[in-house]
């Protein structure tokens, strides 16, 4: 019996599905949804869209935020053609001493930041040799030991020779088969030994030469071993007669552990270091050199002679107005006339009294001045006692 109306019931439901099927699409009741009409209206109803073509699209250019340069920002486009004119002022202009710069990474910003900072110098050029990825470790790379020799003999004129590296020494010496680590001590006697090889070089051409250490890395580990190289220079220098610049302090933060910021070099708290936590910014560049600007500052004076204008003597005076002959001058007395507080001023023996120049006005007691009266003329001046108060 269950089955059998289960069946009839089966069987009423697919006649009453076919009744609505059959019914045309207009008599049914339309659902409207006021929130997306366009789901459930008609196909003839929807709204239509309409397709840009591909060519005709304004396509408005994303504006790329720039990288952070691993580089010193120097000016790369080439200059315009000089006239005549341009030509003599900068052949006038053109420096007359020269810095040498050598190093890695960290000495090319160095560079750059003794090119911004000597700005009102044009008499100082500053020659940049730097190599990057560069150091003391990796001589098949690039061999500072025998390329300092050669890049100094291919200058012909240095006044100053600045080196700056370590920030990729951070590596295994490798001696034939035999690779020696940085924790090694015997590593720190090879370095040392290569350090001293170069600062003689340097030393041989006769010029002031500065050995600039290196700042603080990121990591502990890194900076400890930038710590170890600076202490190599600062022995090497002193056992060679070169200066040592120490930059450290310049770029730590009041723990002595490495930041990215701190002042810059007018005071102002700026971003000094990349995101790398190696390289510079252009502000931290900045601050680098004016380690070194001091020195060179002070041993600048002497080597360069601002350009006098034509008819100008050495000590800045117009030739116009310096005399033809030297005019005799009377020697100057030993001592002047001596001035009493009363009476005639006594002059020295044989010395005759300026009739033009009027005489001194005496306190009193001559010339007719007015002696001072009242009680504490009496008493301060003429020695009297004062007068007894009855009572």
């Amino acid at each position: 019996m269950i089955v059998i109306g289960f069946r009839k019931w089966l069987l009423g439901a697919c006649l009453a599905l076919a009744t609505l099927v059959a019914v045309p699409a207009e008599a049914q009741s339309p659902y409207v949804d006021e929130r997306y009409p366009h789901l459930f209206a008609p196909r003839d109803q929807r709204p239509r869209l309409i397709r840009i073509p591909q060519g005709s699209r304004v396509v408005t250019p994303r504006v790329a935020r720039p990288a952070e340069s691993l580089r010193p920002p120097r000016e790369q486009a080439a200059a315009p053609p000089a006239t005549d004119g341009a030509e003599a002022a900068a052949a006038a202009a053109a420096p007359t001493t020269f810095v040498l710069v050598m190093g890695d990474n960290l000495g090319e910003w160095l560079a750059y930041g003794l090119e911004e900072a000597f700005e009102d110098v044009p008499e100082l050029g500053v020659v940049d040799k730097t190599r990057l990825s560069s150091g003391l470790t990796r001589p098949e790379f690039h061999d500072w030991v025998r390329a300092v020799p050669e890049t100094l003999a291919a200058q012909e004129k240095v006044d100053f020779i600045v080196m700056m590296l370590g920030a990729n020494d951070r590596q295994a010496i490798r001696i034939e088969r035999e690779t020696i680590d940085p924790d090694n001590e015997r590593w720190r006697g090879l370095y040392a030994e290569r350090v001293g090889q170069i600062m003689q070089a340097m030393k041989a051409r006769g010029v002031p030469v500065y050995w600039v250490g290196v700042p603080p890395l990121r990591g502990q580990r890194t900076s400890a071993h930038m710590q170890m190289l600076n202490a190599i220079y600062k022995e090497q220098a002193e056992k060679n007669g070169v200066n040592f610049v120490d930059v450290w302090n310049g770029f730590i933060d009041e723990h002595g552990n490495y930041t990215q910021f701190g002042p810059d070099f007018a005071g102002q708290v700026r971003r000094l270091r990349t995101a790398d936590g190696v390289h510079f910014t252009v502000a931290g560049a900045r601050k680098l050199a004016l380690f070194l600007e001091q020195d060179l500052r002070r041993d600048l004076l002497g080597r360069i002679t601002p350009a006098l204008p034509s008819g100008t003597d050495p000590a800045g005076l117009p030739q116009a107005d310096l005399p033809d002959a030297p005019v005799p001058v009377a020697p100057r007395p030993a001592a002047g006339p001596v001035l009493t507080l009363h009476g005639t001023p006594t002059l020295p023996p044989g010395t005759a009294p300026d009739t033009a120049t009027p005489a001194p006005a005496q306190l009193f007691g001559a010339g007719g001045a007015r002696p001072p009266a009242g009680i504490a003329a009496a008493v301060l001046v003429r020695g009297e006692a004062p007068p007894v108060v009855p009572g």
